[in-house]
């Protein structure tokens, strides 16, 4: 009599070897989204740095408050602050959540980018 079907030695190890590659697998997809939240971040700082020189080229001084720059920054898990001086500024994007929150990225006025959010 000829039975069809897979044997339970069968199952098993194929169940095992998709245990294996979700255990690699789930941790790096849950860091390239990580890294592609930076994006966010590096938009938001673009779009600061574009208002201020915008802003520096007409009143030769910097604009301390980003909302007064007339641009949106609608971004989901960053947010941002600007310090300056008359002739020098540094916009700050802090992580605002998930595992990574409280991490920075920081752009100063050469667009130099620094900061300790590990996915730089």
């Amino acid at each position: 009599m000829g039975r069809k079907g897979f044997t339970l030695v069968e199952v098993l190890i194929v169940v095992i070897i998709i245990g294996i590659l979700a255990s690699i697998g789930i941790p790096q997809f849950a860091a390239s989204i990580e890294k592609a939240k930076g994006g966010e971040a590096r938009a938001g700082l673009g779009h600061i740095q574009t208002g201020e020189k915008i802003y520096y080229a007409e009143n030769e001084a910097y604009l301390t408050n980003p909302l007064l720059l007339d641009i949106s920054l609608s971004q989901k898990y960053w947010t941002f602050t600007v310090t300056t001086t008359t002739t020098l500024y540094t916009a700050t994007a802090t992580r605002s959540g998930g595992v990574c929150a409280g991490q920075t990225l920081t752009m100063d006025n050469a667009g130099t980018i620094s900061g300790n959010w590990k996915y730089k």
